[in-house]
């Protein structure tokens, strides 16, 4: 099947170039058809003029070399005169000629040299403005076949940390109007085998598919016969679609879908006063708590002695949605959600701790029940949370098991979901301006309940927080940073839009240097979680503690804060 697909010809590469070429065809046939027809009219008519003795001119002859002469000059509406009929037949066919001539000449011509002679001189002029080979800086780069929102976060990732990439576009349009974006953009068939080479796919790190699912096989598996080990990462839409990607070579396929519904579903804190687990760096673990109810409401974080009693460590807060970095003197109240770092065994001594208070057992509302909706339910299912859906589509509801069919923007729907009791709402529409309205609703509802919900582009974010969401994660940064960390083959956990725990090795820079004296938060705005050495891991390091050479750091910062931390320590 491989030698088939790799024999097939680029059929359409050179399509517009042939339909042009057969229109000139047409027109010159028409054209020389015209002049041969008239030269013989000519031929005739003068020759009976001559006959007749009508014609009394010496210089006149009914030769071919006169009969085009003729024909040319009347056509053109040069009309020397040195050539006339005397004769009315022979008249009316020349003002024929001349009115053909002037159909040719004003309307045929000007069209002729636009399409033929303009208009590919000024396709070359703009294309010659985007490459048709990828200039291979040196390092390692990174190849992309498709725009869209995900690909779009992903090139703006991999600009701010210095990768190299290319982008393929097979339009050239689109292609003009990316380069105008002052991104590296190759002009190409991704049905071409001469695409990738040109694209220096033996030198590139990775291949990049970010279009529906028959698209992405169809690139992984040509991309595989050009580069036997190169990594490709292709997304995927449809569950049936991993099986035909892996198949086709694609390295790691990324379930958008699943992967936004399990995140969505961590997310949800306010079903009870348990750490839930986010994530985790070997031994040292990631969570979140709701404290409403608990004693700590009320108090100062420095109050709290939650290091102290419990061994966790208080790594950043979440006040409506908007995160904080933890400050002693920052107050607890009822919707403060705490992020924590700790171990396994610290976790369940706080989980012991705070078990008797206020528990949740009503079910979590998810509007939606499509991809996202199902694979939201499915991850809550697992946790043991219990979940009820809204679905305005009677075929979508009956996919999924306590589904209440209506329209969630109904007052009415929603209180037969529970809205009145129901710690959290996740909202899973892929329209933007429907999760805005919900979560506007949601909250006027219900001031105190919890509110998940996804933005579909990023630039949604931070409106949708400012609707009222708990909450918010994007498609387009989640499937960006999934495959951002794969090329860097780095421990990253994504905490919420823009937001990271990572690790980095110890920097040369600060080997033996003391927590305090690193001023890491104040030069670069990441907070530090814990550090490894020889000895082991300290969660929370002291002021005093050291970093060690050979040693790992885990910090929380957005990708600025990591990008700051890279560039003053790393980089030294």
């Amino acid at each position: 099947m491989k030698a088939v697909i790799k024999s097939t010809p680029s059929v359409f590469k050179q399509r517009e170039k042939r339909r042009n070429a057969a229109r000139f065809l047409r027109f010159a046939l028409v054209l020389f058809f015209f002049v041969g027809i008239y030269m013989y009219v000519y031929r005739q008519l003068m020759g009976a003029e001559l006959a007749a003795g009508i014609q009394t001119e010496s210089q006149v002859s009914v030769s071919w070399v006169e009969s085009f002469y003729w024909v040319l000059t009347t056509m053109s509406t040069l009309g020397y005169g040195d050539i006339v009929f005397k004769a009315d037949a022979g008249r009316l066919f020349a003002m024929g000629v001349m009115f053909t001539g002037i159909f040719y000449i004003f309307i045929v011509l000007p069209f002729v040299f636009m399409q033929f002679l303009y208009k590919p001189f000024m396709e070359y002029q703009t294309g010659a403005r985007v490459a048709r080979k990828f200039e291979h800086p040196g390092g390692k780069h990174v190849i992309l076949t498709h725009y869209d929102s995900i690909s779009h976060a992903l090139m703006e990732k991999l600009t701010q940390f210095g990768y190299p990439f290319v982008l393929i576009v097979e339009n050239l349009k689109e292609a003009l109007s990316l380069h105008d974006m002052d991104f590296p953009v190759m002009l190409g068939s991704l049905d071409d085998a001469e695409t990738f080479e040109h694209a220096s796919i033996h030198n590139a790190a990775m291949l990049v598919a970010t279009d529906d699912d028959i698209r992405n096989v169809n690139i992984a598996f040509r991309a595989r016969d050009a580069s036997p080990s190169l990594p490709i990462v292709s997304t995927c839409s449809r569950d049936a679609s991993q099986d035909i990607l892996d198949l086709a070579g694609s390295t790691h396929v990324i379930r958008s879908s699943q992967q936004m519904g399990s995140f969505l579903s961590r997310r949800i804190c306010f079903t009870d006063n348990f750490t839930h687990l986010i994530g985790s760096f070997e031994e040292v673990q990631i969570a979140e708590v709701n404290i409403h109810g608990t004693p700590l409401v009320g108090q100062h974080l420095r109050d709290t002695n939650l290091r102290e009693e419990y061994g966790v460590n208080v790594v950043g807060m979440w006040e409506r949605g908007t995160f904080e970095l933890p400050e002693p003197e920052a107050m607890l109240n009822n919707h403060t959600v705490l992020l924590l770092a700790g171990t396994e065994a610290n976790f369940e001594k706080y989980d012991a701790a705070f078990k008797e208070f206020a528990h949740n057992t009503a079910p979590v509302i998810i509007i939606g029940a499509g991809r996202v909706g199902r694979e939201t339910g499915k991850s809550l299912e697992e946790m043991g949370i219990p979940y009820r859906f809204i679905e305005t589509d009677e075929r979508k509801a009956e996919m999924v098991s306590h589904a209440i069919v209506g329209d969630a923007s109904d007052k009415s729907v929603l209180e037969r979901a529970g809205i009145n009791k129901s710690p959290a709402v996740v909202i899973t529409s892929h329209n933007d301006e429907s999760n805005v309205y919900l979560t506007i609703y949601c909250r006027k509802l219900r001031p105190d309940i919890q509110i998940v919900t996804r933005a579909f582009v990023q630039r949604n974010v931070e409106p949708l927080h400012r609707a009222g969401a708990d909450f918010v994660i994007s498609q387009d940064h989640m499937g960006a940073t999934s495959i951002f960390n794969l090329l860097r083959r780095a421990k990253i956990l994504m905490v919420t839009e823009g937001l990271d725990i990572f690790s980095q090795k110890t920097p040369r820079s600060l080997v033996d240097t003391k927590v305090q004296d690193s001023k890491i938060r104040e030069k670069t705005g990441c907070s530090i979680v814990a550090i490894r050495g020889v000895a082991g891991t300290v969660i929370t390091p002291s002021p005093d503690d050291q970093f060690c050479k050979e040693g790992e750091i885990i910090l929380i910062g957005d990708e600025a804060a990591e990008k700051a931390f890279e560039e003053k320590f790393c980089h030294t």
